[in-house]
C-alpha cells in the first residue's frame, strides 16, 4: 500500500515525517533515518520496519517521528506483537506527544489482531471518548464492532455497524460495514431455518410415529371414529410436508443470496455462508428420506 491511500494520521502528516531535516547525528544515524524514511515512504513494510528498528537504536533517532513511523509499519507488516510493545514504549517515552491519540489507536487495532478482543474494546472506548473528533473515530468504532462480532455478540456488533454506516457514510469503513450488517441478517436467516426445520423435521417425525399407530389400532367396530381421526392426521401431516416444502424454497433463496454476493464479500464469509446452506440441504434430504417420500 503507497503513502497516498493511508488514511490515518492524515497522508500529509507522514509525508512531513520524513521531511524533517536531519539531526545532528553521525552519518550512520542520518543513514539509519535517510533509509528508513524511503522504504516507509514507498510502503515498503518490511524494510521500513527493520531500517526503523536499527534508527530508534540510535538516541538522535530516538524520536516521537521515528517511533510512529515504526509502529506504522509494524501494523502493515503484520507483527502485531511488536507492534503492541512499542505503542507501550511509544506512551512512556513520549506521553505529550501529537501522535498519542494514533499510537492507542494502533494499539487497540493490535490487541484485535492478537485476539484480545476484550481488550481492544476497552481501548479503542477510550480512544472514542477521549477523542470524539479525531478523524479515525469511525474507524475506531469499526474494530470495537469487529471485536464484538468476533466474540459472536451480534447485536451489539450491529448496532456499531449501523451507526457507522448512518453517521459517517462517506468514512472509508462504512462500506466494511455495510458488509457485516449483512452478513449478520444472513446468519441470522440461517440460523431461523435450521430451527425451524429441526422443529418441523421433529414434529413431522412425530405426527408420522403417531398415524402409523393409529392404523394399526384401526378397529371395524368403530370405523367412524377412525378414519375421521386418520383424517385428521393425513391432514396434519400434509400440513408439516408443506411446511417442509416452504424451508426449500427458503433454502434455496439463501444460496442465491450466497451466489448473488460472491463478487462483494469476503471469500471466506462466501464459503461459510455456502457450507451452512449446504447443512439445511442435507437436513431438508435427511427428513425427507426419513418422511418416506
Amino acid at each position: 500500500m503507497k503513502l497516498k491511500h493511508m488514511k490515518f494520521a492524515g497522508a500529509a502528516m507522514l509525508l512531513l515525517l520524513c521531511t524533517v531535516p536531519l539531526s545532528a547525528g553521525t552519518a550512520a544515524e542520518n543513514a539509519a533515518f535517510v533509509q528508513g524514511c524511503s522504504a516507509f515512504k514507498a510502503g515498503d513494510w518490511n524494510s521500513a520496519m527493520i531500517l526503523l528498528r536499527k534508527a530508534v537504536a540510535y538516541p538522535a533517532n530516538n524520536t516521537p517521528d521515528s517511533w510512529y513511523m515504526l509502529i506504522v509499519s509494524e501494523m502493515y507488516a503484520g507483527e502485531y506483537k511488536s507492534a503492541s510493545a512499542d505503542c507501550d514504549t511509544f506512551a512512556r517515552s513520549f506521553p505529550e506527544s501529537m501522535y498519542s491519540a494514533y499510537i492507542q489507536y494502533q494499539k487497540g487495532r493490535a490487541l484485535f489482531y492478537l485476539g484480545e478482543y476484550e481488550k481492544s474494546v476497552l481501548l479503542l472506548s477510550d480512544f472514542c471518548h477521549q477523542y470524539p473528533s479525531n478523524e479515525m473515530y469511525a474507524s475506531a468504532l469499526f474494530w470495537i464492532a469487529e471485536s464484538f462480532y468476533a466474540g459472536y455478540n451480534y447485536d451489539e456488533a450491529r448496532a456499531l455497524y449501523e451507526r457507522i454506516v448512518g453517521e459517517y457514510p462517506a468514512d472509508a469503513k462504512a462500506p466494511a460495514a455495510q458488509y457485516r450488517i449483512e452478513t449478520i441478517a444472513q446468519r441470522t436467516r440461517e440460523e431461523k431455518l435450521l430451527y425451524l426445520l429441526r422443529k418441523t423435521g421433529e414434529e413431522y417425525l412425530s405426527a408420522k410415529e403417531n398415524y402409523e399407530k393409529q392404523l394399526k389400532m384401526y378397529d371395524s367396530s368403530s370405523a367412524a371414529a377412525n378414519v375421521k381421526r386418520i383424517a385428521d392426521l393425513q391432514k396434519q401431516n400434509s400440513d408439516l410436508e408443506n411446511q417442509i416444502t416452504a424451508l426449500k424454497r427458503e433454502n434455496a433463496r439463501l444460496l442465491n443470496d450466497v451466489s448473488a454476493g460472491n463478487g462483494n464479500g469476503n471469500a471466506d464469509e462466501i464459503a461459510r455462508l455456502k457450507a451452512k446452506a449446504k447443512e439445511v440441504q442435507e437436513l431438508l434430504d435427511e427428513r425427507n428420506e426419513g418422511g418416506g417420500q
